[in-house]
């Protein structure tokens, strides 16, 4: 109805083809559609950029008829600007493997002309070229039926389309009409800004007519159509042309001016589908649609704003019946007052509304762009088979321009089972007021079937030459329907399940449900496949039914759920797109462990508290709130200042608890129900040791050390549990009780992990200790004691054979090159030989003084007696 929009939508019709899932379909093998796309496609149809304007006219053209037969001839008019050479090429419009056309026939050199310019009429508007004919074209035999376009191109390169149908009046599952009528309705050729006119004043310029603006009252079919020159076809038509084709359904072509010539020619298909906008109907052509209908044959309506206005045809000039169509669109000027009077069919002097065919009228519009979103109702109608639509859901951008609805106060179609499939909210542009579209289907008395459409995008949704998505639902219900039109509409499918079940129930334990299918009516049917159940729950021991068949449409079947809280049992049937969700309530089983889990963050700290909660729970893992028992906790740490916490209860099957560990280390913590040993469960904690409190110093070879040899030891430090402090960053400085000049201790010192091995080196005998201690925090300490033995020297006396002196008495002194330890006393005194030493007698010497030393022992009374030792190593511990 809004003519604004047309040329809007026509130049967006051409983008680009994809391959898009064929609907499930129930289709002979071949027919002649099948073999006709089987042919080589080509997407040369297409216009290149350079498109002839209808001012400057660089190539236009029309056909001498709307349609012709195979085997007979059609005559095209072409016009060129300035007077140059041209071509023709004429496709076949199909799917072809998604290229969209087929090239039959190409003429080259053909030598054009200036034709006249066209002119109107200064009373009806009338636009009639009249110009001499330039090709003729006799339609070969193997033409198969369909709807065609003539690319013409000039020498320049500029291009143009003349669309025409090729009939074969065979009988044919399905018969497509091609709307001329309303594309020569709206066509304002020449739309150059100046002469051209239409059916609308929108778009049409000059003198008034007697419509009282500057719109026509009739037109021409002698004239090319504006802009591309192929109507509204490629706007609303081509994709259902194309996806028709693409599923392989038996069609053959007409229009709606061969509908009104030869009303009889519907009779011969089973099924007739107007395509596309088809607004402008002939009374000849209602009654030869209605007939059809009541003569069984199905209908299908693809679009919207189908039979508003009445026309009539008119000669041409010449005297070629139907060549100009009158539509006056009032009744005070239009001539001819009664049943052919040109007005919209609800008007009360006609009082014939298209409700009465199609099952719905006119509902108004919306600006084009914002289309929207088609609402389901009705879903369990079988057109709705296979889609998994459900009420209420939303195919978004499918509703628009133009939209249908059912008119309560209209005369509706004789039917028993008319069902409405969508309800569409939009808001009229005309009014603002707030409407609605439907959808429908009905069947008629005759049983056919009729479906309408209710929008003007609907075939948007089949083919992706649109600028919305092609919608795999939108294929799945045109199949449905077409299908249902060769082979009779399917059996009720069900309209929903309904999954009982009780409210609650254990974990673990198994429970009863029951599935129901129901028809619309709410009365048991049965699906067409298996239900398959499925579950919120998905641990592992969950129990649910295997696909089942239901019996008469009902079957009980048993579940076991495990997870504690509101859980779902879900029933699909996929064979009919069902499915339903009932919600149980789960309760916890007998509690079978403890569950403890620390809040603490890891690693813990020795004797800082840990936080830790115990959970009772059942063998599924769920809390069990009614816990009555009381816990008994114990940790593998057993040190004297380990704090665990009392015997105690849970508040509703759980409680947050705190302990402190003192062993570093990895320690547990158990709880157990005091009255049952079996409910249990533990957490482990890794402890790292507190900050050092002090060091502990240790000899690594025992207790006691040679003087002036070196002593091994670690340096450690530990936090007041004993706890090495691996992150230990102090320094250590070392002491000792011996102050001997020759003593020799580590240097200051960093511990490794904590701890450390060192050497020092001791000289005075006796009890000795170490000391080491952090030098920034002196209260970081700690020592070992050694006891620090001289070495041996055995003095043995013997006579000039080598014969130990048994008897020998005499008194010894002992000197040494080591005159530092001569004078500190670290040599033995003079000393009496008795007999009890039998020659021989042991003795402790310390040395001080680095590098080599001797010591020599003298008899006191006779000084040639005498010995001294071989050199002696003395050490400094770092140098060596």
């Amino acid at each position: 109805m809004c003519p604004g929009l047309v040329w809007l939508l026509f130049a967006l019709s051409l983008l680009g083809l994809t391959n898009v899932a064929l609907p499930i379909r129930a289709l002979a093998a071949t027919n002649q559609v099948v073999l006709e796309n089987q042919q080589p496609g080509s997407s040369g149809w297409r216009l290149g950029g350079l498109v002839s304007d209808d001012s400057t006219r660089q190539i236009k053209g029309y056909a001498s008829a709307t349609s012709v037969n195979q085997n007979q001839s059609i005559v095209f008019y072409v016009t060129v600007n300035p007077v140059q050479s041209y071509r023709i090429d004429i496709y076949r419009v199909g799917w072809y493997g998604g290229l969209g056309g087929r090239l039959r026939l190409s003429s080259t050199g053909l030598q054009g002309t200036t034709q006249q310019p066209c002119t109107p009429d200064a009373t009806t508007g009338l636009i009639a070229c009249n110009w001499t004919p330039s090709y003729t074209l006799t339609v070969p035999g193997d033409w198969t039926s369909g709807v065609y376009l003539a690319m013409l191109t000039n020498a320049a390169g500029y291009q143009n389309y003349v669309i025409f149908v090729v009939k074969d009046g065979r009988p044919a599952d399905f018969v497509y009409q091609e709307s001329v009528n309303t594309s020569q309705a709206y066509n304002n050729y020449p739309d150059d800004g100046v002469s051209g006119k239409s059916l609308y004043g929108y778009n049409s310029k000059g003198p008034n007519t007697v419509s009282g603006g500057p719109q026509a009252v009739k037109v021409s079919f002698d004239r090319p159509f504006a802009g591309q020159g192929v109507g509204l076809f490629l706007t609303w038509d081509v994709q259902l042309v194309h996806w028709l084709e693409q599923s392989g359904y038996d069609v053959t072509y007409t229009t709606d001016v061969d509908t009104h010539a030869d009303p009889q020619a519907l009779l011969r298909s089973r099924s007739f589908i107007s395509g596309g906008h088809d607004e402008y109907w002939s009374k000849e052509m209602f009654d030869a649609v209605q007939a059809a209908r009541d003569g069984g044959v199905n209908l299908a309506f693809m679009a919207a704003d189908e039979l508003h206005w009445q026309v009539r045809y008119e000669p041409s000039a010449a005297g070629v019946p139907n060549r100009v169509m009158v539509g006056y669109k009032d009744a005070t000027t239009d001539p001819v007052q009664g049943p052919t009077t040109t007005v919209q069919w609800r008007n009360p002097l006609v009082n014939r509304p298209g409700q009465l065919l199609t099952g719905v009228d006119f509902a108004g519009e919306v600006n084009f762009g914002n289309n929207v979103g088609y609402v389901v109702t009705n879903s369990s109608h079988w057109v709705y088979a296979g889609t998994g639509l459900k009420d209420g859901d939303v195919i978004p951008g499918l509703v628009g321009y133009e939209m249908d609805r059912y008119f309560p106060d209209l005369p509706a179609p004789s039917s028993t089972n008319r069902t409405l499939l969508s309800h569409s909210p939009f808001t009229d542009i005309f009014n603002g007021a707030s409407t609605y579209a439907n959808s429908s289907i009905y069947q008629a008395p005759s049983g056919a079937w009729v479906f309408a459409a209710g929008t003007m995008s609907w075939s948007w949704g089949l083919d992706s030459m649109s600028n919305i998505a092609v919608d795999s639902r939108i294929q799945r219900m045109t199949s449905n329907i077409f299908n249902a039109f060769l082979n009779g509409a399917p059996r009720t499918p069900p309209h929903d399940l309904k999954v009982t079940a009780p409210a609650t129930a254990t974990a673990g334990q198994a429970f009863t449900f029951t599935v129901l299918a129901e028809d619309a009516a709410g009365s048991p049917v049965q699906p067409n496949g298996p239900i398959h159940f499925t579950s919120g729950d998905t641990s592992p021991g969950v129990h649910l039914p295997a696909d089942s068949v239901l019996t008469n449409g009902q079957g009980t079947f048993s579940a076991t759920l495990d997870r504690a809280g509101s859980q779902t049992i879900t029933a699909s049937d996929a064979a009919d797109s069902l499915t339903s969700t009932v919600t149980v309530q789960v309760g916890p089983g007998p509690v079978g462990k403890l569950a403890l889990i620390s809040s603490t963050s890891q690693p813990a700290t020795a004797g800082m508290p840990i936080s830790f909660t115990a959970t009772a729970q059942d063998q599924f893992g769920n809390v069990n709130p009614s816990y009555a028992g009381i816990v008994h906790f114990t940790s593998s740490d057993r040190s004297p200042g380990v704090a665990l916490p009392p015997d105690s209860p849970l508040t509703n099957g759980q409680q947050t608890f705190s302990a402190t560990l003192d062993q570093a280390g990895s320690q547990t913590i158990i709880g157990t129900d005091r009255a049952q040993p079996s409910v249990t469960g533990g957490v482990t904690v890794v402890v790292n040791a507190a900050p050092a409190t002090h060091l502990v110093l240790a000899t690594t070879a025992g207790p006691t050390a040679t003087a002036g040899t070196p002593i091994s030891f670690t340096a450690t430090a530990q936090d007041q549990f004993a706890n090495v402090d691996t992150s230990y960053a102090g320094t250590v400085h070392f002491d000792t009780s011996d102050q001997s000049p020759g003593v020799a201790l580590p240097p200051d010192s960093t511990l490794t992990n904590g701890q450390q091995t060192f050497s020092a080196t001791l000289d005075q005998a006796g009890f000795q200790t170490i000391t080491g201690t952090d030098i920034a925090q002196s209260t970081i300490g700690g020592s070992v004691g050694v006891q620090i033995i001289p070495f041996n020297v055995v003095v043995t006396l013997t006579d000039q054979f080598g014969n130990v002196a048994t008897g020998y008495v005499g008194v010894v002194h002992f000197s040494s090159t080591d005159f530092l330890a001569a004078q500190m006393g670290d040599l033995p005194p003079d000393y009496t030989f008795n007999s009890s030493d039998a020659g021989t007698h042991t003795f402790s010497v310390t040395l001080v003084t680095p590098f080599s030393q001797t010591i020599t022992v003298t008899d006191t009374a006779n000084p040639g007696l005498s010995a001294t030792s071989p050199p002696i190593a003395v050490m400094v511990v770092g140098l060596f």
